[in-house]
């Protein structure tokens, strides 16, 4: 059943896996529709000449850019932090002038 849309999803899903921004198991759900909805494009894609339906291809461009937010927490986080202290930094720059 693999296919092209499956092995580039099971890429990204390792990527985040290994960098620990995608978790088993808060992210199982995601990860299912996402795997779900890759396995049903690969399989329009070989049975039928038209491709995948426009529905299922709206419903899969959804899944993937909640799969690319729970990817870019990270980042997120990152910058989340990097505010803060840039906040702390010029609140104590104002209190000493």
């Amino acid at each position: 059943m693999d296919g092209l849309q499956r092995d580039e999803l099971e890429r990204t899903i390792a990527a985040g896996m290994s960098r620990g921004v995608l978790k088993a198991d808060e992210d199982a759900a995601l990860l299912a529709l996402c795997r779900l909805l890759a396995d049903q494009m690969d399989d329009a894609v070989q049975d039928s000449d038209e491709g995948p339906s426009t529905r299922l291809s709206a419903a899969y461009l959804s899944a993937l850019k909640d799969l690319q937010r729970a990817l870019s927490r990270e980042v997120e986080q990152r910058n989340k932090g990097s505010k803060l202290a840039h906040l702390r930094a010029v609140h104590s720059v104002k209190d000493a002038g």
